[in-house]
């Protein structure tokens, strides 16, 4: 992997646009929270809510140093009706089965914007391609019917 020094006009954009999709991923967790019914399936959904935010403000420093304007969040809540109305037709087994199935797809997105990136900017970005990695790790053992299907997530937020 290259190390760059200086922050290209692609890093950035892609810094913004990676920002506010945690952000829109914040409001479709919260989405499905609001419409599943068993309150353990919702204590699930706020969790990944939260993990999502987390990754955010991992990374909102380097939208700072940079000057980057993010959407707000009230934008971009509204960007994840649609995806929420679809996922929550899917039920949950659907839903879990779908993140096991599409989560991993991201990693390679992530590790690209790591790559571009100035190396100082690299440990933020490993916290934040980190939760993908958590929110996967949930969904497999949700999959698998694990108790502590959880503690991915939890551990995530702990060690912001």
């Amino acid at each position: 992997m290259t190390v760059q020094n200086t922050a290209t006009e692609k890093y950035l954009d892609t810094l913004l646009l990676y920002f506010e999709e945690e952000i829109i991923g914040e409001g479709y967790f919260l989405g499905l929270a609001k419409r599943f019914l068993d309150p353990d399936q919702r204590e699930k959904m706020t969790y990944l809510a939260k993990v999502e935010r987390c990754a955010a403000e991992r990374v909102r420093p380097l939208l700072h140093k940079y000057g980057l304007k993010p959407r707000l969040d009230i934008e971009l809540f509204e960007c994840a009706k649609e995806d929420i109305e679809q996922s929550f037709s899917l039920g949950w087994n659907g839903l879990i089965d779908h993140m096991v199935e599409s989560y991993p797809n991201y990693m390679p997105e992530f590790q690209a914007l790591e790559a571009m990136a100035p190396s100082e900017d690299i440990a933020d970005l490993k916290r934040l391609s980190a939760h993908e990695v958590a929110a996967i790790e949930f969904a497999k053992l949700e999959q698998a019917g694990s108790k502590g299907s959880l503690i991915p997530l939890q551990n995530y937020i702990a060690n912001r």
